[in-house]
């Protein structure tokens, strides 16, 4: 009869029902006793792995703690150098530190004023910011006034009542 494939497949199918095939090189069966010697020295390998990685932890851990306690009170001398260095250095120049930043909020006229600078900026295609206009007129203020002629010029009445908060409805 001539082969049609049809017998090959059957025969596929045949060895699969079959199950999987023994071991050629089979364990031998472990008895009660080496079961439990196995199982007490897997236990003694873990307890002794745990010994040492908690060693190593601890170790790792005391060295941290003076590694970072010597990293502190080297931040500590430092910071404390760098103080007296900026306290030195404020004595001989006999200025104080200056103090932060402040920001300003400009009015509807300032705003106005500085609006139209960027229009004569733009017109001469330049880019001037409002910055830069500020500075200047802190420039030339300085040159006409004193802090003192300021402080007069700008003190006034104290306002003692007036709207404080948000308005209520």
């Amino acid at each position: 009869m001539p082969a049609d494939g049809l017998d090959e497949l059957e025969e596929q199918a045949a060895r699969r029902r079959r199950g999987p095939q023994p071991p050629r090189n089979p364990k031998s069966k472990e008895t009660q006793e080496e079961k439990k010697a196995r199982l007490e020295r897997e236990r003694q390998e873990r307890d002794e792995a745990r010994r040492r990685r908690d060693a190593e932890e601890e170790a790792k851990r005391t060295s941290e703690e003076e590694a970072r306690q010597e990293a502190e009170e080297r931040d500590r001398r430092q910071a404390e150098e760098e103080q007296q260095a900026r306290a030195a250095a404020e004595a001989a120049a006999g200025t104080k530190k200056r103090p932060p930043s402040a920001t300003w909020y400009p009015d509807r006229e300032n705003e106005e004023f500085l609006w139209t600078v960027a229009q004569a900026a733009t017109a001469r295609r330049e880019k001037i910011p409002a910055t830069a206009v500020i500075r200047l007129a802190l420039r030339r203020l300085e040159d006409q006034m004193s802090p003192e002629k300021i402080v007069e010029a700008l003190s006034g009445p104290v306002q003692t009542g007036g709207k404080i908060g948000r308005p209520r409805r």
